[in-house]
């Protein structure tokens, strides 16, 4: 509460963005899919084709646009991501062919989940030096309010609008509001860290700085043993996430009870991210990154063999333990090992990671279950795998600086 009093406008930028990343998150995109099906010539498995196609599109331009980020004043940054969201949505809007359906989704994906977060969460990393964690903390309760209030709401707008017509709602939104909205609101924030000196200093071009940011990370042992939780936690947690359903049949559980369990993941993922945010601040990051992905783990495995429902309970809050502190510890430990001057680049690295093995994680669930593998196989492999990316992070956590290997 004393941040909030103390820094208003800084909070709200924070969990704004992360707000205003939700049009293009999965839980918002999929609520069309059936709409899109009935007009367009395209099956369930032909969106789920051309939706993991957009995202490893977003994902291959992520880096090099989200370098700009350490080129470029934060006021026009934002407003340009804003406009590139928009016209996404508009083109989503006014599809009429499966290959613009694609485009938009692509655009839709570099620019909401990647995009606006990246901006979220390296402005409160980069913004904030003594109290980074609690400003991670506090601007990530954007996601699970996001995923609290737009499926009903849009749900109900579909019983009585065109869907074409929320997508013309939602390019407005980026197109003209936000960006009247983001500009005096950047201009009256007051950062810890950022202020004139980052739009004075000489700007070096994207491309030298990204290369120069890639060189700082690989020249670090420790990155390459941050390297699995990074890559692992969105891959399984993806594929457990899209796959809810057939597991959920496969013990019995309606799918009521199932899509009710989102509500105490939000929960926990809320609780999660003020909690770590705390934390990091008292404890720093590297000291609590090798248990990130502990909660989880634990979680796969007693999905995976329990079929009480009280299981599909525990599974969701260990769920939300990781989801909510995984990407407020990740974002400040590489402020803490990088610095900020290169954190903008750093970022968007690490984010193209995260979303290929989101895309990457239903393909590998696919095709062990289109094999044969029976869920709880699966899932105690998810739990291994899992676990084995909690002890590289713990390694990670001993080792100090190295210039290579």
């Amino acid at each position: 509460m004393r941040f909030l009093r103390e820094q208003p406008v800084e909070a709200a930028f924070g969990l704004g963005t992360t707000l205003f990343t939700s049009f293009g998150q999965t839980f918002f995109i999929s609520l069309f899919v059936p709409a899109l099906m009935a007009t367009l010539p395209i099956t369930a498995g032909g969106f789920g084709t051309l939706y993991a196609a957009g995202t490893l599109v977003g994902a291959l331009a992520l880096p090099f646009v989200a370098a700009f980020y350490d080129t470029t004043e934060l006021a026009v940054y934002t407003r340009r991501v804003f406009y590139a969201l928009g016209l996404a949505s508009l083109l989503m809007a006014v599809a009429t062919h499966p290959a613009v359906v694609l485009f938009a989704v692509a655009g839709l994906r570099l620019c909401g989940p990647g995009l606006v977060t990246h901006i979220s969460n390296t402005t409160m990393a980069k913004g904030f030096e003594k109290r980074r964690g609690l400003a991670l903390g506090l601007s990530s309760l954007g996601y699970p309010l996001g995923e609290a209030i737009l499926p009903p709401l849009t749900a109900a707008l579909l019983l009585i609008v065109h869907w074409r017509l929320i997508w013309v709602g939602v390019a407005v939104l980026y197109l003209i509001v936000l960006p009247i909205i983001v500009t005096p609101l950047i201009r009256r924030a007051r950062f810890e860290t950022f202020v004139a000196a980052d739009f004075q200093a000489p700007r070096p071009s994207a491309r030298g700085h990204l290369w120069a940011s890639f060189q700082l990370m690989s020249g670090d042992r420790r990155f390459w043993w941050l390297l699995p939780v990074q890559v692992l936690l969105p891959m399984l947690m993806t594929a457990a996430f899209l796959y809810q359903a057939p597991i959920a049949a496969s013990k019995g559980w309606s799918m009521a009870f199932m899509a009710s369990l989102f509500t105490v993941f939000a929960i926990c993922r809320a609780l999660t991210s003020l909690t770590s945010g705390q934390r990091i601040d008292r404890d720093g990051a590297m000291r609590l990154v090798g248990w990130v992905a502990a909660p989880v783990a634990a979680g796969f495995l007693l999905l995976a063999w329990v079929s009480h429902p009280w299981a599909g309970v525990g599974f969701f809050v260990l769920a939300g333990l990781t989801a909510g502190s995984a990407g407020n510890v990740l974002t400040a430990i590489w402020a803490e090992l990088y610095g900020p001057e290169k954190l903008g680049a750093i970022k968007g690295l690490t984010g193209s990671l995260a979303v290929f093995s989101s895309a990457a994680g239903p393909a590998l669930a696919g095709g062990l279950i289109q094999a044969g593998v029976t869920f709880p196989v699966m899932l105690t492999g998810f739990s291994a795998l899992t676990g084995m990316g909690a002890l590289c992070a713990w390694r990670a956590s001993r080792l100090t600086a190295s210039p290579q290997g």
